[in-house]
């Protein structure tokens, strides 16, 4: 024996539930569409221009030409994961120091290129990006950038290996 339960005598209880749940979906499909409530959708996220500092210490070269110019592009790989080329806005090489005794004083110290080391050099090198912008930190190719990230620079003839050193937000023109 078989019980249906009907409403009024006339509606299966279960019919009218099916027909409520699919009057309720289309409502909230409507008022999500419209911008009446909030959806769970993630909003576009906002990207501004960045300026990252790489170091680069005690990279071994001998040309005497310089391996990063300003308006080029290198390619960056960021924790073993190719991203993208970013122009290098600047650079600037120092050779390795260290530091010895003055010979006209001797309680003062004066830096000298490390003899034992030659053709070492070291590296800061700044390069540009959009980046998105977080609560935590700025992203870019889904990797969060942030001070002492291992970061490795590439070009035609290199492939350096660094550490970035800070990053800047730049202003955008538009504010």
């Amino acid at each position: 024996m078989e019980k249906n339960i009907k409403i009024f005598g006339i509606f299966n209880i279960i019919d009218v539930i099916i027909v409520l749940i699919l009057i309720i979906t289309a409502t909230a499909i409507f008022f999500a569409g419209t911008g009446r409530i909030a959806s769970t959708a993630p909003l576009e996220p906002q990207k501004q221009n960045v300026e990252i500092d790489v170091i680069l210490r005690g990279e071994k070269i001998s040309r005497n030409t310089e391996v990063f110019k300003a308006g080029e592009k290198t390619f960056i790989t960021i924790r073993n994961v190719p991203y993208t080329k970013l122009e290098i806005i600047k650079s600037e090489k120092t050779p390795e120091m260290i530091t010895i005794p003055d010979p006209k004083n001797p309680k003062k110290a004066i830096a000298v290129e490390n003899p034992a080391f030659p053709n070492t050099y070291n590296f800061l090198v700044t390069v540009a990006d959009k980046a998105v912008i977080t609560h935590d930190g700025i992203v870019i190719g889904g990797n969060k950038i942030k001070i002492g990230l291992p970061i490795t620079l590439e070009g035609y003839d290199y492939k350096l290996s660094g550490l970035v050193s800070d990053v800047r937000i730049l202003k955008s023109s538009q504010e």
